[in-house]
């Protein structure tokens, strides 16, 4: 008698990956590709790029940009670039209509980035060791206060950091003095000065100063319930400030900045507004260049250059221990905190998350960024160990353009970098004898257009993968009898490794994949609704549940050699295989 597994609760749903083929684990199909600068399809979307962006300035395609004001430095990061500040590809130009500031753009040229600033106050959160998840009131008591609108004891820092405050975006600085006649004149009803807020607003007072500010906070409504939906805001990020000040014993902003951040990653050009007039791109006309942020300055004050925001971004991207941060910590940043309002947008800490439509699931972390006359945008393509850095004066209705031009260039070429390396290393066929028994095993490796495919997988002259069906037929699905596996299993990466010394003294590195059995759902319900679920994902929750003598069923280990990173074999764990040299 069979004993079935109590305590799987899935839906059907979970399972029909053959009608949804992106009902898969979350994460890479593919790992990172390497020496992307040596592919041919990476070198050629770069050449690509380098083209459209230069018929575009030249007028050669209609942009709707106003062309003699617009400059721009580009880059795409990546993890094979030699030098951090140095990019795998970079592009400038300089608006003929600039006549201040640089007259030489290049790497090392400063623009304003706006709300960028907002990804380095956060690093600057993660790195301080104040604990994300204690309430604003530990660490600024001010607003601990029963009579404010909002309950500030239920807002955490991290909350604060990640748009899910629930308040509001701005303090006075959501005011235009100067536009109260029309105001008036559209039917608003008259009011005096003194019912606008006593700082910060534009054409009527001055600055606020810490005190007013947080005064402020004690009458401004919230906008909606904390953690109940993304709400974007500025004076969150001084807020944080604030309570890193205070954790940190009273190190300022700019002290934690360089202390953390710009001073360990060598990112000497990232400091508070102002900068340095004969270094920076001033777009014509008036902008915020040269002006002081002050306390508003961690959510949108920051001056930077491409060499820095690059040298940043491979930090991110690389797991680059100068950031500061463990690898762990890297991947619980880049997770998403909420829904966005649409099933493609998602918000994090502060990322703006962003999974374009059709084809299959690409996550791309970014953040946009805006002053008065410049437009900033930093984006990670994770999965693929790539990113980009955008970076415009002059030009603020150009930057959506110039990323979905990047974007839908970059990404068919990088996911076509990891499939031709896979390809290359990881399609083959694998043979071995069990750790010297004499008792052969092999595999068999193919791509598709989904993924990698495990097509064969023998041990003795037994059909495993056979097996392997038939033991997840009766305790898997046993209990589902309208579920029918395919045959096909793919494979994923787990992206778990472990570099190992061989007896011969071989360094290699021991990488994990997990195998998921494709199945579909047999149903002849003519019922209303019917397969309403079929978007309804659950196959994450299928890893590991058929274990032989303490070993995953569905685990294999692919073996690289640590220098090139060239497979060498597969091992599966399970069969007490041994590792299968590739053929």
């Amino acid at each position: 008698m069979v004993r079935l597994i109590p305590l799987l609760l899935v839906t059907p749903a979970a399972l029909a990956t053959r009608s949804n083929p992106e009902c898969r684990p979350e994460g890479p199909i593919f790992p990172r590709p390497r020496h992307l600068n040596q592919s041919d399809t990476f070198r050629d979307a770069l050449d690509k790029l380098t083209a459209t962006f230069d018929a575009a300035f030249h007028g050669e395609i209609r942009t709707g940009w106003d062309l003699r004001n617009v400059s721009l430095s580009m880059a795409v990061v990546g993890l094979d670039q030699t030098q951090p500040s140095e990019p795998l590809w970079e592009y400038h130009r300089l608006a003929p209509g600039n006549v201040n500031g640089t007259k030489s753009l290049d790497r090392h040229s400063q623009y304003l980035i706006g709300s960028v600033s907002k990804v380095v106050t956060d690093a600057l959160l993660l790195k301080s060791g104040v604990n994300p998840d204690d309430a604003v009131t530990k660490h600024v008591p001010a607003l601990d206060n029963e009579t404010s609108l909002i309950d500030w004891s239920q807002i955490s820092l991290r909350a604060l950091g990640g748009h899910l405050a629930g308040i509001p975006p701005n303090y006075g600085f959501s005011e235009y003095h100067y536009l109260k006649a029309w105001f008036e004149a559209l039917g608003f009803p008259p009011i005096n000065d003194t019912d606008y807020p006593p700082c910060g607003v534009i054409g009527l007072n001055q600055e606020c100063t810490r005190q007013q500010f947080l005064s402020g906070m004690l009458s401004s409504n919230p906008v909606a319930a904390p953690q109940s939906r993304p709400v974007y805001s500025n004076i969150a990020f001084t807020l944080l400030a604030y309570a890193l000040e205070a954790h940190t014993g009273g190190k300022n902003y700019s002290t934690l900045l360089r202390e953390l951040l710009t001073g360990p990653l060598n990112m000497s050009s990232t400091m508070p507004s102002p900068g340095n007039d004969s270094l920076a791109v001033i777009p014509p006309g008036e902008s915020t260049w040269g002006s002081s942020y002050g306390d508003n300055t961690p959510g949108g004050g920051l001056v930077s250059t491409l060499a820095d925001l690059s040298t940043f971004v491979h930090a991110i991207l690389a797991r680059d221990p100068a950031l500061g941060l463990t690898e762990t910590q890297v991947r619980e940043w880049l997770q998403p905190r909420s829904f966005a309002g649409s099933r493609s947008s998602f918000v994090g800490l502060p990322w703006e998350i962003f999974r374009p439509e059709p084809g299959h699931t690409v996550t791309i972390h970014s953040k946009g960024g805006a002053a008065y006359g410049y437009i900033a945008r930093i984006a990670l393509l994770d999965e693929y160990g790539v990113g980009l850095v955008i970076l415009m004066a002059g030009g603020q209705d150009a930057v959506t353009d110039v990323f979905d031009v990047a974007v839908s260039v970059l990404v068919p070429a990088v996911d076509e970098a990891a499939r031709e390396q896979a390809e290359r290393e990881y399609v083959g066929h694998f043979a071995g004898d069990t750790n010297n028994m004499q008792v052969p095993v092999s595999a068999t490796t193919e791509l598709d257009g989904t993924s990698l495919r495990l097509t064969g997988l023998y041990r003795n002259g037994t059909d495993i993968l056979a097996s392997l069906q038939e033991v997840a037929q009766v305790t898997l699905f046993g209990f589902l009898p309208s579920m029918r596996l395919t045959g096909v299993v793919r494979m994923y990466p787990a992206e778990v490794e472990r570099t190992t010394v061989l007896p011969n003294g071989r360094e290699v590195v021991e990488e994990d994949w997990r195998l998921l059995l494709e199945m579909e759902l047999q149903s002849e319900a003519e019922l209303p609704g019917k397969g309403l679920s079929r978007h309804d994902c659950l196959a994450w929750s299928l890893s590991d549940w058929i274990h032989y003598g303490g070993e995953p069923a569905d685990g294999l280990v692919f073996v690289r050699d640590a220098p090139t990173g060239s497979v060498l074999g597969l091992d599966a764990p399970f069969l007490r295989s041994g590792t299968m040299d590739k053929s």
